[in-house]
């Protein structure tokens, strides 16, 4: 008989997590899945191999979860995908950093017949907010393009962010993509008290709720998983403050400029005022220029 949840009692583990996100997606199942709905690839994804190129770091506080995955399909094409699980300032740069690495891994040094043939290279960003300066979308597909004719110049690189705030505690009614069932997944997991939701539409979802329950771990599993929770809640305050000092300093520079700003128009318009006056007084355009400390072209148009 399954247990009933009640409250604020957790049954899954939080997939952000470092460790929840390795748990989950570390599954060659669950991964595969992932990938055919988001990619919807023409052919379906046959081997996936995790080549095991997780990037270091100097403090804990800058870990994030990357995934280097070799893909190949059934009909033999082949094609590079880096998962990550981490926002960070310049984030469109770092995109194009980890992505042109991937290319640039690809060389074949020492050969004198490479001709730079390169494999694809799909770049997979989940987003813990939403990306500003761009129209909110729960997929956002990122290629390089032909301005002018807007033609793909090359289907090799390819990078897809993955918005999560917009599906948190909102059922999914209509939705557009199957990439969506994954999404709201991922955003309530933490929070959900019974089975994971549409497994009619994804039977990996049965898997991913298996694997993703606190009462099946081990107490070593559990003490890593705080660990990485603890590190992942303390991350995500230290960022909110951040957010929060900085519309806090925001606020306090925009009344100082508006008070500045106040001022000056004031004193510009104490000047016209008493230049008015002094040329309804018959005063000469170089004697208003040289008390008010208008230019004499101003004082031409008054």
């Amino acid at each position: 008989m399954e247990k009933e949840y009640k409250g604020t009692e957790a049954r899954y583990i939080n997939p952000l997590t470092d460790y929840g996100f390795k748990k989950i997606f570390g599954d060659e199942e669950i991964m595969r899945a992932f990938l055919t709905d988001l990619l919807e690839p023409a052919s379906p994804i046959k081997t996936i191999n995790f080549l095991d190129k997780e990037l270091g770091a100097e403090t804990e506080s800058e870990r994030g979860v990357i995934y280097d995955l070799r893909c190949e399909t059934e009909d033999g094409k082949r094609f590079i995908v880096e998962m990550q699980n981490r926002s960070q300032s310049h984030f469109s740069d770092r995109i194009l950093f980890y992505l042109s690495r991937s290319f640039s891994l690809q060389e074949k040094k020492g050969a004198l017949n490479w001709n730079y043939a390169l494999e694809p290279v799909y770049g997979i960003f989940f987003l813990n907010f939403k990306l500003s300066g761009f129209k909110a979308r729960a997929k956002r597909t990122i290629q390089l393009k032909v301005e002018e004719t807007n033609e793909v110049f090359s289907d090799k690189l390819r990078a897809y962010t993955l918005e999560l705030p917009s599906f948190r505690e909102k059922p999914l009614t209509f939705p557009k993509e199957k990439i969506e069932y994954w999404l709201y997944n991922l955003a309530n997991m933490e929070t959900m008290t019974n089975a994971i939701p549409y497994q009619d539409k994804q039977p990996a979802f049965k898997k991913m709720g298996n694997i993703s329950e606190l009462v099946r771990m081990t107490p070593e599993e559990l003490s890593k998983y705080n660990i990485s929770l603890d590190v992942f809640r303390t991350n995500y305050s230290v960022m909110e403050n951040e957010r929060a000092e900085g519309l806090k300093q925001g606020i306090q520079q925009g009344i100082q400029q508006g008070i500045q700003q106040g001022i000056q128009q004031g004193i510009s318009q104490s000047k016209y005022n008493t230049a008015k006056k002094m040329i309804e007084k018959g005063y000469t355009a170089e004697e208003i220029a040289d008390i008010t400390g208008l230019p004499i072209d101003e004082i031409g148009r008054l």
